[in-house]
């Protein structure tokens, strides 16, 4: 056996029990039974308020924004405005937030816990927790709209002629025909409520941008306004939704007085770097 496979093997092996672990952690917490009664918080954190704002506005959208884009400029293909909407709307596709908290989730699910504390092991398990969340955030939100925007059928604004904001195709599963809600518009929501919950004093900066980048669809004329709209408001939505599961089960967040969602210290931006010296202390011991 040559040095390359056996290294090959050992990788595998090592993916294959990461991989174990991981299944294994996320059975646990979808089983985990909720620990805390749940308060009435702020109605911008209610995911049923938050979809149902969405709704309503897209619905108004529909006759008094979506007739609008017949007369919207056309963005030169090269311009620096066209450079400029493409790198934003960029964003929209979630690959930063999906690659980092994947590979990230990988990484810690590959470190062996019969080797850490128990004190290490909990703290352990609310970080990787907590990057579960952030993963399935955006990756079932943007799911749950493809799954709709193809079912639904409505035409992009390219197919714009006469009552074109009404047209339906349904279950067609053409990009053409894809067009509510805007996938981008809901990666953007999603993104946006998940730093804002996770970094909190940075909240109104993850809304701003992340408004910005789902308008961008409208500036390319890729979407109407409404599908912009319920896409925002589908991602966010999503978002509230699982924060309020994994906070009901002591995990990732907790409620305020007041019923606001607070990231747990374990689970935050802290508890990553209190994670990271555990591990390197615990590291350090073993090669002492």
């Amino acid at each position: 056996m040559t040095l390359s496979t056996s290294l090959i093997e050992t990788s595998l092996r090592r993916v294959g029990a990461a991989l174990r672990r991981l299944g294994h952690g996320a059975r646990l917490t979808a089983r985990r039974r909720p620990v805390h009664e749940r308060r009435l918080g702020p109605a911008l954190e209610r995911p049923s308020f938050v979809l149902a704002c969405g709704l309503v506005v897209a619905l108004a959208a529909i006759p008094l924004f979506d007739p609008l884009m017949r007369f919207r400029p056309v963005v030169a293909d090269g311009s620096i405005a066209d450079r400029i909407l493409t790198f934003g709307t960029s964003f929209g596709e979630g690959v930063e937030l999906l690659v980092g908290s994947g590979v990230l989730l990988l990484l810690l699910a590959a470190i062996d816990p019969a080797e850490l504390t128990r004190a290490v092991r909990v703290r352990l398990h609310g970080v990787a927790t907590a990057f579960g969340f952030v993963f399935a955030s955006v990756a079932g939100s943007g799911l749950f709209a493809s799954s709709i925007k193809n079912l639904y059928g409505r035409a992009r604004p390219e197919h714009l002629v006469g009552d074109g904001v009404f047209q339906l195709h349904g279950a067609a599963f053409s990009a053409q025909w894809a067009a509510f809600p805007s996938g981008h518009a809901t990666t953007a929501g999603a993104s946006a409520a998940v730093l804002a919950l996770l970094f909190p004093r940075w909240r109104g900066v993850a809304w701003a941008a992340g408004a910005a980048i789902a308008v961008t669809r409208i500036g390319l004329g890729a979407h109407f306004p409404s599908d912009v709209a319920a896409g925002f408001a589908l991602g966010a939505a999503v978002t509230f939704f699982l924060a309020h599961r994994l906070a009901a089960r002591g995990l990732v967040f907790a409620q305020g007085a007041d019923g606001r969602l607070v990231v747990r210290r374990a689970a935050g931006p802290a508890g990553w770097f209190d994670l990271l010296a555990d591990l390197l202390a615990a590291r350090r011991g073993h090669t002492a």
